[in-house]
């Protein structure tokens, strides 16, 4: 292991730091969804509570995400295939944030415990973990397909290659 490429040294050479915020909605809403289902089915408080504190955590993240996207999105060239794919990225990531906005508003709306009209609301934390998880896939698709603000990569056949298995 070589101690010295530790330190956090990427976020000083990266073009922009959205790539370090956006696992955070990714994560976060699954677990949003999976604390309210098992929360509502149950009628357990303490998995609704945790629900609540999650979705809380994760419209800070979509906040923080869509910030730090609309800063990236002038920080690098871009053709006008990508810039289609960045805008599309860009009005999913605010519908995602709106979503989560929403859904943490309504969870205060209680009736024993549960969010009112429990199953619509299930059925926009569905809607929502689908929207973030087709955005982590666009988002994909522009980083690793297109490249998008990343540093091209010098070929392997260029490089003297020494690598012991062990």
């Amino acid at each position: 292991m070589d101690w010295s490429l530790l330190g956090f040294k990427g976020l000083f050479e990266v073009v922009n730091v959205h790539p370090v915020f956006v696992h955070f909605p990714i994560a976060l809403f699954p677990a949003t969804l999976l604390f309210y289902f098992i929360g509502i089915v149950w009628r357990k408080e303490n998995l609704l509570f945790a629900g609540r504190l999650c979705l809380f955590l994760t419209l800070i993240a979509s906040a923080i995400t869509v910030w730090t996207g609309e800063l990236a999105e002038d920080s690098f060239s871009h053709s006008h295939e990508l810039h289609q794919i960045m805008l599309t990225h860009e009005k999913i990531g605010i519908g995602v944030l709106i979503l989560a906005g929403v859904l943490f508003f309504w969870s205060f709306f209680t009736c024993e415990g549960r969010p009112k009209r429990p199953w619509l609301f299930l059925l926009g934390l569905v809607l929502a973990t689908l929207m973030v998880l087709q955005n982590g896939d666009l988002g994909g698709r522009m980083v690793f397909v297109k490249g998008a603000g990343v540093k091209a990569a010098v070929p392997a056949e260029a490089l003297p290659h020494e690598h012991h298995h062990h």
